[in-house]
């Protein structure tokens, strides 16, 4: 286990890592609007998730989820070597085709490498999986946060006070170093291919979801009961179920997505001296990762608990509507901040620790209850459905964020 919880703390330091300073280099190096970068940002984000749907069929129908994860991961290493490659003359072309070689490569690794986890285990030895995934789920956390404390600051150009170290390389150590951590969470993996459980695919499934879905479509519900038995049409009646909760969840994303796009930009604008210390904008995202560590143990072991001994019950679906209107303050928060800068003041970093807390307990309740509700509601042969549709629910807010950017930009460039 030790090779693949290593291997996700080094994967999710390359995406993040990449991914927090995308903004700022689009805006400082190649010089686009904001409404510009924080589109592509959102498109890239949101293509990288969806994508995650295929790289799940791939390794169910042919490749398994060990060689789905080896292959893509080549492309994903090649991707943030083009990235890096740009700040030798070609950045506009080396942005795009490594933000599509990453997003391959994690279409590879998101949806299989948490189920990879659970092939390592026997029946009997099925009691330890909580603990492995808190690790597991830790790792994602800890590899997050400090690549956003990190890639900031290299792409600063390691800035000592007034002292910059790699001025001149900036974007390549800011794009490189996520791309060596990457190659580093490569050779973690293969270093355990000996020891793992492999599972083969499963192949064409006569009686999945997509061909339930085909008969039930042009057959009707008794051609479809006929032909694939109850359990089956009933099992696909719990994906649509799952669905309908998942729909609102696609606006949590939308607006959750944001710290790292229109927070970053409102963070620059604003104070960010702390105790003598100069703090780079998009350095603020680790907050959320940070709070994330301390809240998710915080609410399963003593919010919930307190709330249920008080007589309140917290049942999955009020934790996520709970959690939806956390995401609400957050932004308003974020608005009033807004208006100060608007009307000339210049705030301190530290007012946006307010919106980060807010948006961290929203994600708490929403993310972490919604995989559970899924997984307590749909049979065991589906759940690989339910992870393509919860994904699918990450991409599209971001699309929707995307989107909305691109017509704020076009109304702007007609006025």
């Amino acid at each position: 286990m030790k090779y693949i919880i290593g291997n996700e703390a080094c994967e999710r330091f390359s995406f993040y890592g990449m991914s927090t300073i995308l903004v700022p280099y689009m805006q400082q190096f190649l010089r686009w609007d904001h409404n510009t970068a924080e589109s592509i940002y959102h498109y890239f984000v949101g293509a990288a998730y969806a994508m995650t749907v295929v790289g799940g069929w791939i390794s169910d129908r042919f490749l398994g989820r060990y060689r789905t994860i080896l292959w893509l991961s080549y492309g994903y290493v090649l991707g943030h070597a083009v990235l890096a490659a740009g700040e030798l003359g070609f950045r506009v072309p080396a942005l795009f085709i490594g933000m599509i070689l990453i997003v391959i490569g994690q279409s590879g690794i998101k949806p299989n490498l948490s189920a990879f986890v659970g092939d390592q285990f026997r029946q009997e030895q099925r009691h330890l999986l909580d603990r492995v995934y808190s690790w597991f789920y830790f790792a994602i956390n800890v590899g997050s946060a400090t690549s956003q404390l990190a890639t900031p600051w290299l792409l600063a150009g390691c800035a000592f006070g007034a002292l910059k170290l790699c001025a001149n390389s900036a974007t390549a150590w800011g794009f490189g170093v996520p791309g060596i951590l990457m190659a580093a969470a490569l050779a973690i993996y293969l270093a355990g291919r000996r020891s793992y459980v492999k599972v083969p695919p499963a192949g064409r499934d006569p009686n999945g979801f997509l061909a339930v879905l085909r008969t039930r479509l042009f057959g009707g519900e008794d051609a479809a009961r006929r032909r694939h038995g109850e359990g089956a049409v009933e099992g696909m009646r719990s994906v649509f179920r799952i669905a309908l909760v998942f729909l609102p969840i696609v606006a949590f994303w939308a607006l959750y997505f944001q710290y790292g796009s229109s927070w970053f930009n409102q963070a620059e604008k604003m104070d960010r001296d702390i105790f003598g210390w100069h703090m780079e904008s998009a350095q603020m995202e680790s907050l959320n990762a940070i709070l994330i560590l301390v809240m998710v143990p915080t609410f399963a072991y003593a919010v919930y608990p307190a709330l249920e001994r008080a007589g309140i019950r917290m049942t999955m679906l009020r934790r996520m509507a709970i959690g939806m209107f956390f995401a609400v303050p957050a932004f308003l928060s974020a608005a009033m901040i807004q208006r100060w800068i608007e009307a000339g003041a210049h705030p301190h970093i530290a007012w946006q620790v307010i919106q980060y807390v807010l948006i961290s307990i929203a994600e708490t309740m929403v993310s972490v209850t919604a995989l559970e509700f899924a997984y307590t509601q749909a049979p065991r042969s589906l759940k690989g459905v339910i992870m393509s549709l919860w994904f699918l629910t990450l991409g599209t807010g971001n699309f929707v964020t995307s989107l909305v950017r691109s017509k704020v930009a076009f109304a702007s460039e007609t006025n």
